[in-house]
């Protein structure tokens, strides 16, 4: 068993919930958003120098050992991310078998796709972490090219089988895609299904441009890329 992994980066702080992680960012993505921060992960020819792209799930382990100390001392761990990290969900979960039971293991996700894919994975996330654009179907098909119909479903399966606390929902302000009514609308929708860890950004969509289109870019979510204005429901 293989993964195709696009980019692992280490010692990240404040941008992949607590403490230190690393994140394991995986080829291959089924949406096309229009202001997608790792549009790289499209194209198979794309990797990094650094990376081999073939790792298996024991090679992969090692590499994640060296911040092992990190990971214990803060709280961190593993963050799964790509491209959208289910399409490698099997992958994923020898992964989660072989590493430490100390370490934080968390996705970033879509959450779109076949909700077998995600099944494989409940047991094994502590943290799911969805950008879910817009609940709003017209926007949705509108930013990604694809219909959110699997994602509201999969929203519903994964409520019923995890804690909401271990749930955090990126809702983003899109310019151009989505109005603040929009958002309003969606971040109401979200709590009438019980969700409460949500925050809103907005996507500063200008440090998309680069002088050299050609070259692979990783960037950072949100520190260089999104303006948090975060919200989370207080328990009544």
């Amino acid at each position: 068993m293989h993964g195709d992994i696009m980019k692992i980066s280490r010692l990240r702080m404040a941008t992949d919930g607590t403490g230190v992680s690393t994140l394991v960012a995986f080829h291959g993505c089924p949406l096309r958003c229009k202001f997608c921060i790792n549009d790289q992960c499209h194209d198979e020819r794309t990797s990094y120098s650094d990376v081999s792209r073939n790792y298996t799930p024991e090679a992969l382990i090692k590499v994640l050992k060296k911040d092992d100390i990190y990971f214990r001392m803060t709280g961190g761990g593993i963050v799964f991310g790509g491209g959208e990290p289910i399409l490698h969900a099997e992958f994923i979960h020898e992964v989660c078998r072989l590493a430490d039971p100390a370490w934080k293991k968390r996705i970033e996700t879509s959450l779109y796709g076949d909700w077998r894919s995600f099944q494989v994975l409940v047991n094994d996330i502590d943290e799911w972490i969805i950008d879910i654009k817009d609940m709003n179907p017209g926007i949705y098909k509108k930013y990604t090219q694809v219909s959110n119909s699997a994602v509201i479903r999969n929203l519903k399966m994964l409520r019923k089988r995890v804690h909401p606390k271990q749930i955090w929902i990126r809702l983003p302000h899109i310019p151009g895609y989505n109005t603040d009514e929009d958002v309003v609308r969606s971040r109401d929708l979200l709590y009438t299904l019980g969700f409460t860890r949500i925050e809103e950004f907005t996507y500063e969509y200008s440090r998309f441009v680069s002088t050299k289109p050609h070259e692979p870019r990783m960037l950072e979510i949100p520190g260089l890329l999104l303006k948090n204005t975060g919200l989370e429901k207080k328990d009544e």
